[in-house]
Formats: structure tokens, sequence, C-alpha cells
């Protein structure tokens, strides 16, 4: 019974038993007084009422002393202890909050303080113990991350737990933890499955192919499933496939064009056979009439010339090579130029990017220059890149005389290098699909090759996506009230909105989400997007997030951005910070969405309401103070800093909600449902 009362409660009842206790004792001393002495029961009556009340008023004030100065202290102590140790924080303790409580405070940072230093020393340990193990994990995470196929590690029930940047770009907005069947369809993978299933049942363990769509139908992909064998067991299986929608496309094509071509050849030639027959048996046709049928044969010869010509240039067409492209830096181009060009070159600097295969780009240019500089008129050689839109043109520029045609023509006519044998620069423009010609400039003459831009690199601190989890805990059957926190993806999530009253007519303007999966805040699966309210924004809302209307003219309306901010909340518990609040905007365009948003939603407002009961703040700021988790002032009230600073908060929450015996996601959502009378009175 002791257990279930509050530290303070417990204090407040020592008090007041103690009080009523001093009152009883009153009581009997009179009553004993009089009964010896006599005298009027009146005055003795008086007294005990004034001694008794005098007493309970002392006791209730040194129980409010107490409370203020030794029941809070401790409380604000344990609850700092219990963070430190159960969610990973190194933060002093505030010694001020428990000044009156002497040696406790300090002898509870020595505590911290060794608790941080034995965290150090595993951790020191642990590096040194998986200093190998975390060497062959880069070098599994590089080969596996860079292949030139698309590849993904699936659980026995099909959900992902591995894909590669390849397999990103193939797939689309592809998670960890997620179903397969969201980036593709899964009839032929079941079926190869069931085929790998049936091979390894009869002892034969390899590879099944399977030719499948995927989910949005846009592309092809031809791959080959192959089994995870653990002990004999199942575990798992990988997934290989390349885009083959321009294979299939490209056959589609040459069927078309053979087709074609026989249909054109066809009748020409039936018509020219029949009229030779006629002209060779017929030797007494007059004149005119063998005129008239050579005039024929003339005509249809002239289609079926007109016929192969036009074959000729549509197959052309079709079977331009297919160079092997790839992201490349403008600057590695000049890099390679300047290493194999033994002259000085001027060169702008970019960080331009382009689609290429920047061997074969390099040594074409390196063809030019020497072609340029070979007869000693040319000079003052200098490199610039100017990118336009989704186009990028490299300027090769000098000083002196012209380039003319026919000289352009004989370099690009050379073999490109002796690694692509008897192709040519002429056959590396045509797979590229491009074409360089030479141009007056403002100074001398220039060089022009325009190029398919590239995206921007990753700048040293941009996030990159989480590729791999090989923990995933296995699909719990049952309730969903009944599965662990530890086996459900989150989704935390915050919006930036009009202002504060969803149903006074006030319109969300952005929606930023993050996955966790497996404990693990995935800052490569997010969601961040403008929306276009359909109205002004205040000026005064505008300050508060910096979202004006100029931003959100071009962004997509609450239907669209609601649509696909659903997809990416598919079978997740949703998180935030104020959950009611950010909900009920959502609610309420489930119509205009055509979704509900029926997923378990968890609120941090209410969970640090039940894990800091003594303390009244439960702020985002104040949780962050807690946890030791900085907001920079750029992010703080924007939709994607919140949410990242949110789900940090979380993942330190999910650590003390274990330690205080609330594994579930029934006895979390219980939790909360305890301390909805305690939000009301709280400032968040």
């Amino acid at each position: 019974m002791a257990e279930r009362l509050g530290l303070r409660l417990r204090f407040a009842l020592f008090f007041a038993a103690l009080g009523l206790g001093g009152v009883v004792i009153i009581a009997g001393a009179l009553w004993f007084g009089h009964s010896r002495a006599g005298g009027s029961v009146q005055g003795y009556i008086v007294g005990g009422l004034v001694a008794s009340l005098g007493l309970l008023g002392l006791a209730a004030w040194i129980g409010l002393l107490f409370d203020e100065n030794v029941a809070k202290p401790i409380l604000a102590l344990a609850s700092d202890l219990t963070t430190r140790a159960r969610a990973d924080v190194d933060l002093e303790i505030d010694e001020a909050q428990a000044k009156h409580l002497s040696t406790l405070a300090p002898a509870a940072n020595a505590i911290n303080a060794a608790l941080s230093e034995a965290r150090a020393a595993r951790q020191r340990a642990v590096e040194r113990e998986t200093a190998r193990i975390m060497r062959e994990k880069a070098l599994f995470e590089a080969l596996f991350r860079d292949l030139g196929e698309g590849a993904v590690v699936a659980t026995p029930d099909n959900r992902v737990m591995l894909y590669n940047r390849m397999a990103q770009e193939l797939l689309g907005e592809i998670g960890l933890d997620r179903p397969l069947a969201d980036f593709l369809r899964p009839e032929p993978v079941i079926d190869a499955l069931t085929r790998m299933q049936e091979a390894r049942i009869q002892g034969r363990v390899g590879a099944e192919t399977f030719l499948a769509a995927s989910a949005d139908g846009t592309r092809f992909l031809l791959g080959r499933v192959s089994p995870i064998l653990s002990d004999e067991e199942l575990s798992g299986h990988v997934l290989i496939f390349r885009d083959a929608t321009d294979d299939l496309s490209a056959h589609a094509h040459h069927d078309h064009l053979f087709n074609s071509l026989l249909e054109g050849v066809r009748r020409p030639a039936a018509t020219i056979g029949a009229l030779l027959d006629v002209l060779q048996s017929g030797d007494d046709l007059p004149p005119e009439t063998r005129a008239r049928f050579r005039q024929g044969i003339e005509d249809e010869v002239g289609r079926l010339f007109a016929c192969l010509d036009d074959m000729g240039k549509r197959h052309s067409a079709a079977k331009s090579r297919r160079w092997p492209m790839s992201p490349v830096a403008v600057s590695h181009i000049f890099d390679g130029l300047s290493a194999q060009i033994d002259l000085p070159i001027k060169r702008a600097e970019t960080d331009a990017t382009l689609i290429c295969d920047g061997f074969a780009i390099t040594s074409l240019l390196a063809h030019v220059i020497a072609g340029l500089s070979a007869g000693g008129e040319r000079h003052d050689f200098a490199l610039s890149a100017e990118v336009e839109g989704e186009e990028t043109r490299l300027i090769l520029g000098w000083q002196g005389q012209a380039a003319n045609d026919g000289e352009i023509a004989d370099w690009l006519g050379a073999p490109l290098s002796t690694a692509y044998g008897d192709y040519t620069s002429r056959d590396a423009l045509s797979g590229h699909q491009s074409d360089l010609w030479c141009e007056p400039a403002a100074s001398g003459h220039r060089i022009v090759l325009p190029l398919v831009s590239g995206a921007p690199p990753l700048e040293p601190g941009d996030t990159r996506p989480e590729f791999y989890d090989f923990n995933l805990p296995d699909a719990p059957l049952g309730d969903l009230a009944e599965r662990a926190l530890a086996d459900l993806s989150f989704v935390v999530f915050d919006t930036e909105t009009t202002g504060l009253s969803p149903r006074g007519g006030d319109e969300i303007v952005q929606i930023a989400g993050i996955r966790i999966v497996n404990g693990r805040i995935l800052r490569g699966e997010t969601f961040d997007t403008l929306v276009n309210p359909g109205r002004a924004i205040p000026p005064a809302s505008t300050r508060v997030h910096h979202i004006s209307d100029e931003m959100v003219a071009d962004a997509p309306d609450i239907a669209s951005a609601g649509q696909r901010f659903h997809d990416f909340c598919k079978g997740a518990v949703l998180v935030a910070h104020n959950a009611p609040f950010d909900l009920a905007f959502l609610r309420l365009k489930e119509e205009v969405i055509a979704r509900r948003f029926d997923n378990p939603v968890l609120c941090t407002v209410l969970m640090s309401a039940g894990l800091f009961d003594h303390t009244g703040s439960h702020t985002l700021d104040a949780l962050c103070d807690r946890f030791g988790i900085t907001i920079p002032p750029e992010a703080r009230h924007t939709a994607m800093g919140d949410t990242l600073a949110t789900a940090e908060v979380f993942v330190h929450m999910l650590d003390l909600l274990k330690a205080k015996g609330v594994t579930t996601l029934g006895g979390a959502i219980a939790e909360e449902g305890r301390m909805t009378k305690i939000r009301r009175a709280q400032n968040y």
C-alpha cells in the first residue's frame, strides 16, 4: 500500500498523523487534569482548542516547509539520477535545487560522475573490442551501398531490413521495417519465393529470377531472389534487381520496327515480282503497256527504298549506344585534364556535377586540347562551366586562331582511348546524346560541350540515409496494444500553421516527420513539405515559423501533401509534442485528404507529465534542457527542427518508460490517460 503512495503524499500523511496525535494527547492531558483538579470544563475546552489548532497549524506549516525543501528536492534528485542512469545523459546535476539537503546533492553528483566514468570506461572497452568488426562493417557498407544494381535484404515476412542507394533510386521512398509490397508489386516476388522454397525443400539452394513492376507501375525490375539460411532455417532473403524498363521498351520497339519493315517491304516486293512476271512472259505487249509496267516497277522500287531508308533511320535512333553514366564532379574532370595535358590551363572553380562517363569526357577534351595546341597558334587555354537548368556546358576557351569544322571532325574521329577499343570521340558524344561546337567568345574563341546536369554532391554535414538494420524484431502477433514499444516503428512529426484554431479556419503550412525504427532515429528517412493553406498567413504567425505567403505559393495543397504524409506514416505509431493540437488539423482535413489518420498516437507532453511529475514545466525547450539536447536557434519553431528535437527527446523517454515498467504500447497509452488531468494544469 505504501509503495503505491507518492513520497510527498506519504510525508503529508506523516505530518497529518503527527498533528492529530498531538491533538489526541492534548485532549487526553486536559481530561486527566480536569478529572484530578476539577474546575470549569469550558476553560479546559477553550485551552484544548487553542492548543490543538496551534499544534495543527504548526504541523501544517512545518509539513509545507518539509515538502518544499526536502520532499520536492528528493524527488528532483531521484528523477535526475534515474534520467542519467536510464537515458544515458551525462549532464551534471543542479545542486542548488537540493541546497537544504546538506551533502545529499554532492553525493548524488559524485554518483553521477562515477556513473559517467564507468560508462566512458565501458565505451572505451567496447570500442577496443569492436574496432575490427567496425572496419569489416564499413567495408561491407561501402561495397553494398555502391553496388550498380538495386539490393534489398528482407525478413521472412517481407519487411525491409537493408537496402542500398540504387534500390532507393529505383523504388523511391523505401524505408526500414516497411513492407516490401509498398514499393514493389508483390505477386512476381512471392512466386519466386515460392519456387525458391520448393527448391530448398528438394535440397537445391539457389537464386530464382523475377520480373516485377514498381508499386507505382512506372518501372519494370528484372532481378533474382536468394535465401539467407542460418542453421538451415530461413532468416530472410536477398533481392538483387536492375531497371529493365528501357530494355523491355527497346525490345518492343525493335519488334515493332521489324514488323513495320516486313509490312513495308512485302507489298512493293510482291508488286515488283508480279510486274516482272508479266514483262517476262508477255513478249507481245504493246510498247505503251510495257512502259507503264516499267514505271510501276520504278515506283515500287522507290517505295521500297523509302521504306528501307526510313527503317534505317529509326533503327539507328533505337540502337544508339547507351554509355555508362554516373554523377561526376566537373572539378574532377578539370583535375584529370590538368594531369593529362602538359600545358598551363586556367580553370574556374565550380561545384557543378554532370551525369556522364567522366573518363570518356576527360579523354575527349584532352584530344581536343591536344589538337588545338598542336600548331602553336593557340594559347591561354581556360576551362569553365555554365549551368543552365538541367544542362551544364563545359567551356574550353583560348586566344588565337579559331578551330574550323574540319579540324574538329578529325579530332573527334580519332579513337577515344585504347581502353575503349575502336570507339571514337564521336561515338562518345553520340552515347551522351550531345555534340560540341566552336564559337567566338568575348575574348578569343571557345568550344562548348553541353551535358546533363547531376544532383549537387552531399556536403560533409549533410545527413545520409540509414540503409540497414539487422536487428529488426520479428513481427509480433496479437493485439497492437500488447506489442512491446521496442517492436514498433514510430513517426515523430510536427506541423506549422496559420494560427492556433483548427476549427476557427486556421490551416497547415508545413508538415515534417522522421522515422524511428528499433530505437534508432533514421535521419535519412524524413518527410518535409510546405503546404499551400489556401489563405493568407498572418504576419504574427510568420514571425514565429518564418513561412510567408510567397514561400507556399507553389507548394502542394493539403490534399496532396496529406496523402503523401499518410503514406509515410503507414504502419507506424505517431508521436508529437502536444499531439492533440497537430492531429486536430489533420483529422479535420480527412475528407479532403481522403485518408484517415487512425494510427496509435503518443504525446511527449503527457509522457513528460508522468515521468517528471515533480515539475510543472513540460515544454519542448525544458525537455531538451533535461536531456542535454541542443536545438539550433534557426531550427526552433520550424517543423523539421522541432521534429528532430522531439524525436531525440522521445528516444530518451523510451528508456525511462522501460525503467518504470512501461514496456507495451497499451501501457504507454494508459500512462498517458492517467496524466490527462495533470496535462490540463501544465504549461507546455
